[in-house]
């Protein structure tokens, strides 16, 4: 996972499942439960929401993906240095990256807000891609196939019955840097924004 300056919410993040996820293909997985079905995983997250009064944000994707592990850690409130353990698509290898966000001013009050908001009006849930059976049944249970433009991480919300509600639009909200450590990440008031209009298209 990524690991960096972390500002801690008032109200923490509520993610489904838990990690650690342990006893799952020695440790690697991180993000994503690879080794058990989805369909519960999402069940499960779904009624945590309903109870919480949340909308549903399902993260689909995988270990293998910088992306699916940014997005994690900008919702989380991380900020300014992380350190991402990464693989190739095919988990042939894995690598180390340290990625710095070098924003212009201090962005620790940013990342408070966006975890705050997150956290106050979401639950959000991994679904997995890569070694799951059926994650490809959990996008089509909740109408979200239609969506899914053959990347990850595929970010969308869910009504109360778990139907698809609306997808996060990457181009409106990433930033990427072409240096030597590749910066990847988000505007967070653009994130927010766009979070905003997810939950909305949920409610």
């Amino acid at each position: 996972m990524l690991t960096a300056s972390v500002v801690v919410a008032a109200e923490p993040l509520t993610t489904i499942p838990q990690t650690p996820i342990h006893g799952c293909r020695g440790g690697k997985a991180k993000l994503y439960d690879e080794c058990h079905a989805q369909a519960p995983i999402f069940d499960k997250a779904l009624r945590t929401a309903r109870e919480q009064g949340k909308v549903l944000l399902v993260s689909y994707g995988a270990e293998w993906c910088i992306w699916c592990h940014v997005f994690d850690a900008y919702v989380k409130g991380e900020h300014s240095r992380f350190i991402h353990p990464y693989s190739d698509e095919e988990d042939k290898e894995r690598y180390n990256a340290t990625i710095h966000e070098r924003a212009e001013s201090d962005p620790s009050g940013p990342a408070a807000d966006l975890a705050a908001f997150v956290a106050q009006n979401f639950v959000l849930v991994h679904i997995d891609s890569r070694y799951a059976t059926d994650g490809w049944d959990v996008l089509d249970a909740a109408g979200a196939t239609d969506g899914y433009g053959n990347w990850l991480p595929y970010i969308f919300t869910t009504d109360a019955e778990g139907q698809f509600a609306a997808a996060l639009v990457s181009e409106r909200v990433e930033i990427r840097r072409d240096t030597d450590d590749w910066f990847r990440g988000y505007d967070r008031d653009r994130l927010t924004a766009e979070l905003s209009r997810m939950k909305e298209a949920a409610q």
